[in-house]
């Protein structure tokens, strides 16, 4: 009896002329999204690429100069762009895509790609994800509000029960076949969106292999499927207790407006008001003055920690005299200020960094309120496209400028080289960052997955409870 409702209900959707009109939209703008993020993606890359190779040839051409003062010639690296952004672009156009390494200074990734863009932004920005996140939602409740409701009102209900089918049967067969219905609209998008996808996996700067992006892919599809049949069962579930359709409609278009506009700010502005950030200046501030206090900012490492390292360095090679050493003190003791510094750096970036990670975590488990905010944290961090993401390469970008600022002081050590040339810019090898493995960007995204589940979960035993209730007037 389910499987006849279901084929029933199936083929009820696709004759309504209004689904099919509305499904056509959102195939239309699913579509125009892939295609104008595929584009994107693909153009940002060879960008990136083409910039990462020329700041390679500027390095290893950049002539004969003292190795300190190549540490301030300084490198740019680049940060690739994740084959999954042709999906979902998450903060990516918010954070900098480029980062100067230089000695003594960490510099913040620049080159917000926001700031290139037109007021049009403050509207929104079209992608596969939004439209799946805002659009499909609006799909099922017009598809889905008048299933149960119209029923009642139109009399039919009491006829459908009388001929022996229990309400959670009809329930059931009713879900299954508005699952189908939008399946067989959903499935083609996500085929179109894994053919745009392996076009760009195999050439994106990651480097990424296929079977890493396919991963995420897939556990980013499980959870847009996860989301859309919670919202199927809140629909259905209103749709039973509604008294009309029009009051389930009026009540599926409040709850969808909480759920895309009104919680997210909300969730959004509480976590700043609890976990505030500071201010660039005031971070920047206080980062230069513990460093200057410890005599670590500039030329000129000063404090007592640089007679403790002179007295160490003088009884370990049995010498009187720093003139005596048979090295250049000067560079170890650049290396041990860098090293120092470092771990200033470190604590304060990891200060702030995990204060936007808390409120991360407050915007995402507000999603107990509205799923969306659970799907948008796990649809980012699957993409590669969350802030855990662009944490990982600014610590990555870091680690590669000890690397290459240790290099040059190691040859500064060398008191018998005045001048470096080609042969050492060639020891510094170019930048290749290694993005999180798909385990650790499951591990990232497990809070919003265990939100949607519980939505899922919950909106599944309440439609199952309300269904045997099911009473015409």
């Amino acid at each position: 009896m389910i499987i006849s409702v279901a084929k029933k209900e199936f083929r009820d959707a696709w004759r309504d002329g209004r689904f099919r009109f509305a499904a056509a939209i959102v195939l239309v703008l699913l579509g125009v999204a892939v295609l104008l993020a595929w584009q994107q993606v693909e153009r940002t890359s060879e960008e990136r690429t083409t910039a990462a190779d020329m700041e390679r040839d500027n390095w290893l051409n950049q002539g004969q100069k003292n190795s300190h003062s190549a540490g301030h010639y300084g490198v740019y690296v680049f940060k690739p762009i994740a084959p999954l952004a042709v999906l979902d672009r998450g903060i990516e156009p918010f954070v900098g895509t480029t980062v100067f390494l230089e000695a003594h200074r960490r510099n913040q990734a620049a080159f917000l790609p926001a700031q290139d863009a037109t007021s049009m932004r403050r509207f929104g920005e079209l992608t596969a994800a939004s439209s799946l996140q805002l659009l499909a939602p609006l799909l099922i409740i017009l598809l889905a509000f008048g299933t149960l409701a119209g029923e009642r009102e139109r009399g039919t209900l009491r006829q459908v029960l009388s001929l022996g089918i229990r309400p959670r049967d009809l329930v059931l067969g009713k879900a299954i076949g508005l699952g189908a219905a939008l399946a067989s609209l959903l499935l083609p998008a996500a085929v179109f969106g894994g053919i745009a996808l392996s076009k760009i996996s195999g050439s994106d700067l990651y480097g990424a292999d296929a079977e890493g992006t396919w991963a995420r892919f897939a556990w980013m599809c499980g959870a847009y499927a996860t989301y859309l049949i919670a919202i199927l069962a809140i629909c259905l579930t209103v749709s039973a207790l509604a008294p009309t359709s029009r009051s389930a409609l009026v009540i599926l278009l409040v709850c969808w407006a909480g759920n895309a506009v009104l919680v997210p700010r909300l969730a959004s502005d509480l976590a700043q008001r609890f976990l505030p950030t500071p201010k660039l200046t005031e971070f920047e501030t206080d980062m230069n003055t513990e460093l200057k206090n410890k005599g670590l900012l500039g030329h000129h490492p000063s404090g007592p920690w640089v007679q403790d390292l002179a007295r160490r360095t003088l009884q370990e090679h049995g010498k009187t005299s720093i003139r005596e050493l048979p090295f250049n003190f000067q560079g170890l003791l650049m290396q041990e200020a860098e090293k120092r510094a470092g771990e200033i750096y470190d604590q304060h970036y990891a200060r702030l960094w995990d204060r936007l990670e808390s409120q991360d975590s407050v915007v995402t488990w507000s999603g107990l309120i509205a799923p969306l905010q659970g799907l948008r944290s796990a649809s980012m961090a699957l993409a590669g496209t969350d802030f855990a993401h662009h944490r990982h390469f600014s610590q990555a970008a870091e680690k590669h400028r000890l690397e290459f600022v240790g290099v040059l002081n190691k040859a500064m050590m060398d008191a018998t080289q005045g001048s470096a040339g080609r042969e050492l810019w060639e020891k510094l090898p170019p930048f290749e960052y290694r993005p999180p493995t798909p385990s650790e960007a499951l591990g990232s995204a497990t809070p919003g997955l265990i939100v949607l589940c519980l939505w899922a979960l919950g909106a599944w035993i309440v439609l199952i409870a309300v269904a045997p209730r099911l009473k015409p007037n």
